[in-house]
């Protein structure tokens, strides 16, 4: 009689046999082409390549971080009458005074120093004597501080320092560029003598501004990003007072707003989603009303919305605002003419064929207008 169960076992050995062949044939094969874990779609390669950058991103980033903490110290020091800074201690490094109150620190002549940063201190007085490496400090938060600069400083940072915060700087000439936000406590004078008043050019307030020395005068003007958040400094005109710096800052701030809806609206129509980039066109235009670009931006919004009554408002208002605009003029004519407005579009289009004289969508657009005006006069 037939065993049955004993050719199942010895088939079932068979095709794990042959499975594992296969499997085997299969790595050798990958091994071959250098596929360690086996083929991959594109999907797979590649995350896995940038999970690989990420990883080796973040390492960069951490052996970065290692490498600044071996160059910086901090030091922390309470009612201490004199504290000398020099030494292999702070050599080559860059210095942070943290939490420090009741210390007179000097910075002797000839100790290199990268940078000097002053964290939270109270009623503490610096005298640097040396050159900083980077010629730059640092203060946050500092209250009843003063810095005695002997040598030139290029930049000086000072952030929420509300109490009082002098800097003495040895001569005028060594004054740098200092950018101070909401420090109403900082105060400037250039003379160790004594014999230069301090002038108080801190203000209180969420914008950044910049000071320094302008001719005769110590000038102070708000500051403004550019790319990269890098600060642009902008001029203002001879002989404005300091005092109006914050009104200056609140209509850039204003202007920076709106270009950021400008943006915003543009991506919004470059998606098609028409509505939603008249929204944010509106949300800029009441920041900044005086950019003709985004009145004739949101006039095409309400032409692609088959909104023609506001498409012509806005494009009006474009060639107002600025006449030069070829935009403007276009937009307008071709309101008029999804109104049927065949007569009054075509001025509009010659205005933009004036400013735009190759354009051929304006050249066409006249040609379609006065053949329509044409046939609606005959008709």
């Amino acid at each position: 009689m037939t065993d049955y169960s004993k050719w199942d076992a010895k088939a079932s050995k068979l095709c794990r046999d042959a499975d594992e062949e296969e499997k085997a044939e299969e790595a050798a094969c990958n091994d071959a082409l250098g596929l360690k874990d086996g083929p991959k779609g594109p999907t797979t390669e590649k995350a896995e390549k940038e999970i690989k950058q990420l990883k080796e991103h973040s390492e960069k980033r951490e052996s970065f971080i290692a490498w600044s903490k071996e160059r910086e110290v901090s030091l922390c020091h309470k009612d201490e009458a004199s504290v000398t800074l020099s030494g292999p201690e702070v050599q080559g490094k860059a210095v942070r005074l943290k939490g420090s109150k009741g210390v007179n620190y000097v910075v002797p002549a000839g100790t290199s120093i990268v940078k000097l940063m002053v964290d939270a201190c109270r009623e503490v007085r610096i005298h640097l004597q040396a050159q900083l490496l980077t010629s730059t400090v640092e203060l946050y938060k500092c209250e009843a501080f003063e810095l005695q600069l002997d040598q030139p400083l290029g930049t000086l940072q000072v952030d929420e320092c509300v109490q009082p915060v002098k800097i003495i700087f040895a001569e005028r000439e060594h004054v740098g560029k200092i950018y101070h936000q909401n420090s109403p406590g900082l105060a400037l004078s250039w003379a160790l003598t004594g014999t230069s008043e301090p002038q108080t050019v801190g203000q209180t307030g969420d914008f950044q501004l910049v000071s320094r020395i302008c001719g005769d005068t110590l000038r102070t003007d708000p500051v403004r990003r550019g790319e990269g958040e890098f600060p642009i400094d902008i001029p203002t005109t001879e002989g404005e007072s300091a005092s109006t710096a914050s009104q200056v800052s609140d209509a850039e701030e204003r202007r920076l707003e709106a270009e950021k809806k400008r943006l915003a609206g543009n991506d919004m129509f470059r998606a098609s989603d028409f509505a939603q980039a008249a929204a944010l066109y509106t949300l800029c235009l009441e920041l900044d009303p005086q950019q003709s670009a985004v009145w004739s931006n949101r006039a095409q919004c309400w032409l692609k919305l088959g909104d023609h009554e506001k498409a012509l408002a806005d494009a009006t208002k474009c060639t107002e605002v600025d006449p030069s605009n070829p935009k403007g003029w276009f937009r307008k004519g071709m309101s008029y003419h999804a109104m049927k407005r065949y007569p009054e579009a075509i001025p509009a289009l010659l205005e933009a064929e004036k400013l735009e004289p190759t354009n051929k969508q304006i050249l066409d657009a006249i040609k379609m207008a006065q053949l329509m005006a044409r046939n609606t006069a005959g008709s």
